[in-house]
């Protein structure tokens, strides 16, 4: 009996600390991309620092008026207008200097965040738009990035002159969990890592195991006593 009450006290140890070493779904930026619209007689004109773009274009307010100025918050239009808004515009700059092993045409930076169109990298990466923090980027879409935009919370917004195609990067609010937490239309893959259920059924097993010893053993001793 002391026997099986050590295998027992082992069994429970051993399903606390698998319980304990779960590990947590990794929590990771996530993004929307919202196509703005057709670049062909448009541009972007800004970026404020909530995240809205304003565009501006040679048609739209009238006959007589000469520019267009449209402002899109979360990738919807929402007022127009033959004058620029006046918005807290956070544009970013250009930076520095490009990651290793990309040969960016153009790049933006503003904080942590880096935003660049590249081609014919050294390191072998497709040609096309790349974000991200650090030194860590990753490929949004193929096509040149003729504009860049980028606020201080990663709000990115570019210009693809080859396609002739307007886009916004919006960053999305609170922690992705699971990928079918994150809408993304462009699709940027929110690195999880899943809980190991087999621990937990393994653990399960053996109290399983454990609890139908103890009855046997039980019961054969009530029988001897008889």
């Amino acid at each position: 009996m002391k026997r099986f009450a050590q295998w027992f006290s082992s069994a429970v140890v051993a399903v606390v600390v698998m319980s304990s070493c779960l590990t947590r779904p990794v929590l990771a930026d996530s993004y929307t991309i919202v196509d703005l619209g057709n670049a062909n007689g448009h541009g972007i004109y800004g970026i404020d620092t909530a995240g809205d773009v304003v565009v501006w274009g040679t048609s739209g307010c009238g006959m007589s008026a000469s520019y267009c100025y449209v402002t899109y918050s979360n990738g919807v239009a929402t007022n127009d207008g033959s004058i620029a808004p006046t918005l807290a515009y956070d544009n970013g700059a250009a930076c520095g200097s490009a990651p290793a092993g990309f040969n960016a045409a153009k790049t933006k930076c503003n904080g942590e965040w880096m935003g660049l169109g590249s081609f014919y990298n050294p390191n072998g990466d497709p040609n096309g738009v790349y974000f991200g923090s650090g030194s860590s980027l990753d490929f949004i879409q193929s096509g040149s990035a003729d504009q860049l935009f980028l606020n201080s919370l990663g709000d990115f917004a570019w210009t693809d002159g080859r396609d002739e195609e307007m886009y916004e990067l919006i960053q999305t609010t609170g922690p992705v969990l699971n990928e079918s937490d994150a809408v993304v239309p462009e699709d940027f893959d929110p690195v999880t890592t899943p809980e190991p259920r087999s621990l937990l059924l393994v653990a399960t097993g053996l109290i399983w195991i454990a609890v139908m010893l103890r009855r046997s053993k039980a019961y054969r001793y009530r029988s001897l006593a008889e």
